[in-house]
Formats: structure tokens, sequence, C-alpha cells
């Protein structure tokens, strides 16, 4: 960096503001345009690195932002192990697969497959250089720049201030909608009985088990009841008996594992205050269940290697797209024309002691997701991959698993690029051809 650039680091002129009781107003300011790009992708976990390496081999200009240090969202940054959903489909899925197995940070798992987290972070960030992606990390997407109800990219914070990235198609691969909601897109949220989202979990590392093998939850439950009974505390397992947790599932090397345990309840992910409290309690309730561990000679000698950075967030916003997937479509197995992908996952919904089923569990057949998910009702310009597609309660339950959300990045960036080539709205976009085309990259589906 030579001086003279390096003298807009070394001072920046405060922004005018006006404080009054109840708010502070900002003058208007003027943005500087750091790049403009065919596609702009808004998060780079497993849907935001689909969408960008769909994007990319199809030959667009592609920006990926992320707010982390690395690829991988919730697989990484929150260590979210196994890659549930992970067959049949192609395309980028696949070949992540082949870089994880070659490295050997690839194993089966209960009839799943686990993988080792750093592994998964370099295999995305070679995936992305050889697709010359052109990431940001340690920048997040606060806004949607709309003018008359087209999106035409998004403003980033980061350390070098309020920027603008432009784009012809921007993908929304936050997880929460972030940037649909800025958008002014309506959305979903939380359940219809309550009002709640699914209890968060924050996952955990652990070192030096010895001999543990694990294919249901109950029997490891029963053990840490048995320990607790034993021993006088106040602390309760933060979960009922019902098959969901906990989970010690093992990484590919022998002596590691993830563990799926901690549970907090009613929080809201769209409050930083509640998330934070959520996190300290998570965080609290893993080093308890720890200390419950090591009295099974198993875990004598484990320990905790790591807590995750983030805090996984099972359900946020649900944009309100051209379609809705809901329960009816998962109980009648349905078919699309435009399907993007297929899920078998069956509707997975947490619940905590005392509280009753929920939902979980409900009948369902393996049913497909219709482009009309991925692109939202209210704006122009904009496409969703991930958790925040267009579904009920209910069908997100099913479908919000890392494979799927990766597939459902694949083809929204597959289409995006498709749609800024040819200059065209992705609801202009023709689903079914879209669909023609995952099937050539290898994807399977039902019909």
């Amino acid at each position: 960096m030579d001086s003279a650039s390096n003298e807009q680091w070394l001072r920046q002129d405060a922004h005018a503001k006006r404080v009054t009781e109840q708010s502070v107003w900002e003058a208007p300011r003027e943005l500087p345009v750091r790049r403009r790009c065919d596609v702009l992708v808004c998060g780079a976990g497993p849907a935001g690195v689909g969408a960008a390496l769909a994007a990319a081999d199809e030959g667009a200009d592609v920006v990926l932002v992320e707010r982390w240090a690395m690829p991988g969202g919730m697989w990484t940054a929150g260590l979210v192990n196994p890659f549930f959903e992970e067959r049949n489909r192609g395309y980028i899925v696949r070949e992540l697969i082949d870089k994880l197995e070659a490295a050997g940070a690839w194993r089966i798992w209960c009839g799943s497959y686990c993988f080792d987290p750093e592994a998964m972070k370099l295999s995305l960030e070679q995936m992305l250089r050889e697709r010359g992606v052109h990431v940001l990390y340690y920048s997040q997407a606060v806004d949607a720049i709309v003018v008359e109800g087209r999106v035409h990219g998004a403003v980033m914070e980061s350390k070098a201030g309020r920027e603008a990235i432009l784009a012809h198609v921007v993908v929304d691969a936050t997880g929460d909608g972030d940037i649909a909601a800025r958008a002014g897109c309506e959305f979903a949220f939380g359940s219809p009985v309550d009002g709640y989202v699914q209890p968060m979990t924050l996952m955990f590392e652990i070192r030096d088990i010895r001999g543990f093998r694990q294919r249901d939850s109950r029997a490891l439950y029963d053990r840490l009841a048995a320990v607790l009974a034993e021993r006088p505390t106040d602390f309760e397992l933060p979960f009922p008996r019902y098959g969901a947790a906990p989970y010690v599932i093992t990484l590919p090397c022998d002596t590691a594992g993830a563990v799926q345990a901690t549970h907090v309840y009613r929080v809201n992910p769209l409050d930083p205050a509640e998330l934070t409290a959520g996190t300290m309690n998570a965080r609290k309730q893993a080093h308890q269940l720890m200390s419950l561990l090591r009295q099974l000679p198993e875990f004598a000698d484990a320990r905790i290697t790591n807590t995750a950075a983030s805090i996984g967030l099972r359900e946020s916003r649900r944009v309100t797209g051209l379609y809705r997937i809901g329960m009816d479509d998962l109980a009648e197995g349905r078919r699309f024309p435009d399907a993007v992908c297929c899920v078998r996952f069956g509707v997975d919904i947490h619940h905590g002691p005392g509280q009753g089923n929920s939902g979980h569990g409900a009948k369902m057949q393996p049913y497909e997701i219709p482009y009309r998910c991925l692109v939202p009702r209210d704006v122009v310009g904009l496409l969703l991959a991930g958790r925040c597609i267009s579904g009920d309660h209910y069908a997100h339950a099913s479908y919000r698993v890392t494979g799927s959300m990766m597939a459902t990045g694949q083809a929204a960036g597959l289409a995006a690029a498709r749609c800024a080539a040819r200059e065209i709205d992705p609801a202009d976009l023709d689903g079914d051809e879209l669909h023609a085309d995952l099937v050539r990259h290898k994807c399977h589906f039902l019909s």
C-alpha cells in the first residue's frame, strides 16, 4: 500500500448525526461502491458457498460476503455435524464430499456422514479460489439497495466502513433472511402454536474419548440421568427423552467427537441481547454436561477443546416466496416440474421438557422443493437460499439440514448466473429449464 492510498485509512471524518431522547438521526451520506458484479451472495454457509460456486461455474463474476473469517457457516463456525441429506445431490455437493474423502476427513456415522471442520474450511476455500470467487471475510451485509422495487445490491459494513456492492442478482444466504427483510419482503416467524422458533444449540467438540459408539440418544440420556440421580445438583438435562439429544458424533479422528446436547428455549434469534444470553447459557450447559459425561468410563479422560464460535439457530425468518412449501406437500410427497432439490429428512422439531411433541416426527413422504420457493414475492433482483426460503414451520423443520440447504444454494447460484447473463429477473427464469439443468449436473429427483 503506497502512502497516497494509505491516507484513507489514517483519517475518516465523523458522519453527522443528531441525537434526541428516543432516537438518533443520521444525515444522508454517499456510499462508495466497492465492487460491481453479476452475482452477490450474502453469507458463506452451506447455501451461500453452494450458490457462489455454482454461479461462478457459469462464468458469472461473483462476490461472496461473510462475517466470519471462514466459509462453511454452521459447519465450521457452528461446528455442526453430521452432514445430513448429502446423498444424490450431485454437482457442487458431490465435489465437496470428494475433496473431504480425499483428505481423510469424511466417515460414516449412524447412517449419515461426519467430517473434520478444519478440512471443511480448507476444502471450501480451495473450491472458491479455483473458480475465482471474490471472497470478503470480516464483512456483513446490513441493508438491501432497493430502487423502485428492484434489489440492486447490498450495503456492507466492515473495518473499511459502510460500502455498497452492486449486482444484477443478489442471493440472500444469510440464514436469517436479513437482506430480504431489509428489502421489505414479507416473512413468517416461529411456530403457529406459540410464535416461538425452535430452540438453539451450541455445539462443542471434545477429545480423548475411549471406545464410545452411539446409535440412539436414549441410552446416553438414561446413563446421564442415572449420574444426575446419584449426584445432588441443580442442573437438569435441557432436553426430554425423545431421541433428539444427547449425541456424541464421532469425528474422523476416533478419539474426537462433536456433542449435540445443549438447548436454550424461547430465544429470539433477531435480538442480539437474547442471543448473547442464550449463548452464555448454552456454553455453561456444555461444561455442566461435560462434567456428567466424565462420570462415564468412555469419557473419563475427555475434555472440551472448543465450543462453537456461533450458536446454532434452527429457525428464524421464513421469507414469503412465489410458493410456500407446507406440511400438505410433505404429507403427499409432492413433486414439482421446477424442483431444485428433494428432501427425505423427517420433521425434526426440538421441544423442551414438559412441552409436548409440537409436531416432531409428523408423517411425511420424500418430497421436492420448487424453484418458486427461492424467489421472493415482493421484490425483483433477489433470490433466497438456505433456511430463509419460503416454507411453513413444519416443512422448515424437515428441509433445514445442511445437505438440503447446500442443494438450494447450488440451484440459486445457477439461476442467478443465468439471470445475470440474460439480464432477466429470477421470477422470469423458466423453472422447468433450471430443473433440467440440475438433472444434467447429476442432481437426483423423485419424478
